[in-house]
């Protein structure tokens, strides 16, 4: 029987490969959109496809993906503001049927957030008290489900820092949030973003340009997607707007 592990690597060698599942195939094509922006459009109809036949309707990786391919969607795809006010909303509505589906599933209440917030914003809701409260609601759903949900911890830190102290905004919360998400992937530059607009807003200019040189550096950014399209022009654009900030 000395034969029998390499007759059946041989076996598995020769049988031919699986094939991808609908949200695999989806995954794959949002794994490197920024060489071709058009893998969102073709990842979100290849699962609205799959939804529509029923037999993914009530799976939740097929809806989280999909939220995310209709997110990416609206920042990256949609041309005018009835299109992304579309594209988030489609995405609100699946991530939160994932959170009906399993409330136990900290990215199904994250995509609920990113999709919320992104909706809010778009609607220009987001400037409002109860709004960020609400989206505050659901991160610390997140938290609690997933303590190291990094993510969360990003979005938790800029609720923190929009909102009003009375209303609950805390600087020195919204620090600490971001440096935990630092700690969990100091290659995340998004977290570097959003600590540098940090510094911005209480005057600690030589620390913004810090976090923002750090990010353009980044030769292995985790999101390298984002960071090509958003991060990288959004940290030139902030650190030209800071030049002459003491």
């Amino acid at each position: 029987m000395r034969w029998f592990p390499l007759f059946a690597l041989v076996l598995l060698a020769s049988a031919p490969a699986q094939a991808q599942t609908p949200v695999e195939t989806a995954r794959g094509l949002l794994r490197q959109y920024q060489e071709d922006p058009g893998r969102i459009d073709r990842a979100r109809d290849l699962l609205e496809a799959a939804v529509a036949k029923g037999g993914a309707a009530d799976d939740v990786p097929t809806l989280l993906t999909l939220a995310r391919a209709w997110f990416l969607f609206g920042e990256e795809r949609a041309r005018t503001d009835e299109a992304k006010i579309a594209a988030y909303e489609r995405a609100r509505d699946l991530a939160k049927r994932a959170t009906v589906l399993s409330p136990r599933e900290p990215d199904a209440h994250l995509w609920y957030a990113i999709t919320l917030g992104s909706w809010s914003r778009a609607k220009g809701l987001l400037g409002s008290a109860f709004a960020l409260r609400d989206l505050r609601k659901e991160v610390e759903t997140v938290l609690r489900l997933d303590p190291k949900n990094i993510e969360a911890h990003i979005m938790a830190g800029s609720i923190a820092r929009e909102l009003p102290v009375v209303l609950g905004g805390d600087r020195k919360e919204a620090e600490e949030h971001f440096k935990t998400a630092q700690r969990l992937d100091p290659r995340l530059t998004g977290v570097r973003i959003e600590l540098a607009q940090l510094y911005v807003n209480v005057g600690r200019y030589a620390e913004a340009r810090q976090e923002l040189q750090a990010v353009l550096a980044e030769r292995a950014p985790t999101d390298k997607p984002r960071w090509t399209l958003k991060e990288a022009p959004r940290a030139r654009q902030m650190l030209e707007s800071i030049r002459d900030k003491r």
